[in-house]
Formats: C-alpha cells, sequence, structure tokens
C-alpha cells in the first residue's frame, strides 16, 4: 500500500478494538485515536469540531482514513472540510446517526438523548449498557465489547454530542475519492439500508457482511480484510 492508512476507532473504545483487524490485514497501519480517548488529551469542545478537529490537524494528507462507527463520522467530517483523502473506509458508519424524516436507517433520536442524560449520572454504567447492548449479537461480539478501553468523561460526552450533531447526508454528493461501506446484517445500531444509501449517493462500493454486527473489523476479520484489500487494489491505493 502506498498512501498511509489511518485506523479510526469508535465511541468509548480505543486501538486495541482492531487488533484482529490490523493482523488480518498485515499491512502497517496508524490508530487516530479520538479525543479523551486511549489516553488522548480531552477534546477542547463537546461537539463534532472538538472530536474531529485534532485528527484532521494531525493526520497527514493522502492517506487512506478506514473508521469505524464515531471513527467513519470524523473520516466524513474531514473530507467535508476538504482533507486530503486518498479513499476512505467507512466501518459500521453512517453520515447521520439519528433517524429524521427522510432518514429511518438510524437510532431514534430519543435513544441517544437517553444516552447523554445518562452519561452525565453515571459514564461507566453507559458505557457498559451500551456494550452489552452490541455484544448480544453473538458470542464473538460479546467477546469484543470485553476488550479493555480507556475513555475519560469529557471524551465520551464529546462523542455522543458529535453524533447527536453530525448530519453529512449532503456532503455525500460531492465526495470525491473511493469509498467502502462496510457493515454487518444484524448491526443494532447501522442497518445495512444506511450503508446502502449513503453508497448510493457517493457512488460508493458496499458490502455487508452475513452474520456480522456492530463490530466486523473485529468477528469477522478475515473477510473484511479481504474486502478492504480488494477495494484498495481496485482503487491503486
Amino acid at each position: 500500500m502506498s498512501s498511509p492508512l489511518l485506523l479510526v476507532p469508535g465511541w468509548s473504545f480505543d486501538a486495541r478494538v482492531f487488533a484482529p483487524l490490523r493482523a488480518a490485514l498485515e499491512a502497517p497501519a496508524e490508530v487516530l485515536e479520538l479525543p479523551g480517548h486511549g489516553g488522548c488529551a480531552d477534546p477542547g469542545t463537546t461537539d463534532l469540531d472538538g472530536v474531529a478537529a485534532p485528527l484532521i490537524d494531525a493526520a497527514p494528507d493522502d492517506a487512506v482514513w478506514l473508521g469505524w462507527s464515531l471513527g467513519g463520522t470524523v473520516a466524513l467530517e474531514a473530507l467535508r472540510r476538504g482533507k486530503s483523502l486518498r479513499a476512505v473506509v467507512l466501518i459500521a458508519a453512517t453520515p447521520r446517526f439519528t433517524m429524521d424524516a427522510d432518514w429511518p436507517h438510524a437510532v431514534p433520536a430519543e435513544e441517544l438523548d437517553g444516552m447523554q442524560a445518562a452519561l452525565g449520572r453515571s459514564p461507566a454504567a453507559t458505557v457498559r449498557r451500551f456494550r452489552r447492548q452490541l455484544g448480544r449479537v453473538s458470542p464473538a461480539d460479546a467477546e469484543a465489547v470485553a476488550a479493555a478501553a480507556r475513555a475519560s468523561s469529557d471524551g465520551l460526552a464529546a462523542g455522543l454530542a458529535a453524533l447527536a450533531e453530525a448530519d453529512l447526508r449532503e456532503a455525500l454528493a460531492d465526495l470525491r475519492v473511493p469509498s467502502l461501506w462496510l457493515g454487518g446484517d444484524r448491526d443494532p445500531l447501522v442497518p445495512a439500508q444506511a450503508l446502502q444509501c449513503s453508497a448510493a449517493a457517493c457512488g460508493g462500493r458496499v458490502q455487508v457482511l452475513d452474520g456480522a454486527g456492530h463490530l466486523p473489523h473485529w468477528t469477522h476479520a478475515a473477510a473484511a480484510a479481504q474486502a478492504i484489500h480488494r477495494f484498495l487494489e481496485e482503487v491503486r491505493c
């Protein structure tokens, strides 16, 4: 791979969530930790800018960004701001996390509101409930969500605020780099229809893995790596 590969984790997780995928890819990759995650400094502001700006500023130009979940939101925000990317891989990611009248393939807004309120009372309990939801898909998903991770209260709050704020659907029409939308058909947060609609809006490619939930890069690492390799070879990154 000639272009650097940058991995961006999702909410409440750090670099360790990419361990199976990195092993399967057998390619050099750098992880860009979210602010307040993985020992990184807390965000300057509790919003999408506070989450995305430090990563966009730190990343080299012309890299391949691979964003999972909230990490995918950050990758799309980087593109919206004009960051030079060679290609983007969006894993279990969506341009809009919450439902709207014309965007039914998402999480009800009141569910995210409830998470934000609960986070203010008990960050640890909120993370545990979130991970239990993801882990119900399969034993492999349960193993994935049990992986240790470091995230501060401010980092967690900023991540949820970013997901509540982000609506990057209009930016998809202006997306000028190759994109792969990769997910699972059992994802409780980002349904396959969201991936398909997103890919159609930007002329991207989509692959939905049978039996995978919200963490296909862990539970189906070999299949995910194969899809990523094939995509990057085809777009010659």
